[in-house]
């Protein structure tokens, strides 16, 4: 099975609400991003104007004109949501040493892969004891979410971070085109890479019109 992202995709509030996804194929394939199709990721402002919106369904939208997007209810759940993982995080790592993420080990052994194998990088990262938490909590079927092992060093932020990291995810997807065909995408899982790629795209978003539109595609 291919996997996918989602991109977001800027468009100008000239394309026509019928051509949305088809405007937004042709930009991906400029960048030789193969596209899989429209994908459900914003919350609507409007249950009348539709018409405008790409797939629209229960309250929801590939996408369509910024101002019959709700990207402020989108950022105001998934901040709190982030808040409340937060708080389960807490609780089940309590007294745990604090870890040390993935990309320590990753860097160790991409530096000597020899001396230092792929599995002892993984077998070391799992092994700490706050890791070994999430991980025994991410095997429990009855969990209520899963706590994000590549979201280490947003968890140790504190939980006012970790929510505004929320907020920011909201709106941009894995990666977004912005309406000058500039291709934002992190560099990498890091969380400072992360935050770097979240800061351009919402400061982007935040410079178009109403009327301009937002698309999100799923990319393979």
């Amino acid at each position: 099975m291919p996997d996918f992202a989602v991109m977001t995709v800027c468009l100008p509030k000239a394309t026509p609400s019928d051509q949305i996804a088809t405007a937004a194929s042709a930009l991906l394939a400029a960048h030789g991003i193969t596209d899989a199709g429209p994908a459900g990721h914003f919350l609507t402002a409007t249950r009348l104007r539709t018409a405008q919106l790409l797939q629209p369904w229960k309250g929801t939208a590939a996408g369509g004109p910024i101002r019959l997007l709700d990207l402020a209810r989108m950022r105001n759940d998934l901040s709190q949501s982030y808040w409340r993982r937060w708080q389960l995080w807490h609780q089940i790592v309590a007294g745990s040493p604090v870890a040390r993420p993935w990309w320590h080990f990753y860097d160790r052994h991409t530096a000597d892969p020899k001396a230092y194998t792929w599995d002892h990088a993984r077998h070391g990262f799992a092994s700490q004891p706050r890791i070994a938490r999430m991980l025994t909590y991410n095997s429990h079927p009855g969990r209520v979410t899963d706590l994000a092992l590549e979201h280490l060093d947003a968890f140790e932020a504190g939980p006012q971070a970790y929510a505004t990291y929320g907020w920011l995810r909201a709106v941009p997807c894995h990666s977004m085109l912005t309406l000058d065909g500039q291709l934002l995408r992190p560099t990498s899982a890091r969380y400072t890479d992360q935050l770097d790629y979240l800061r351009q795209a919402n400061e982007h978003i935040a410079r178009l019109a109403a009327a301009d539109l937002l698309a999100a595609i799923a990319t393979k």
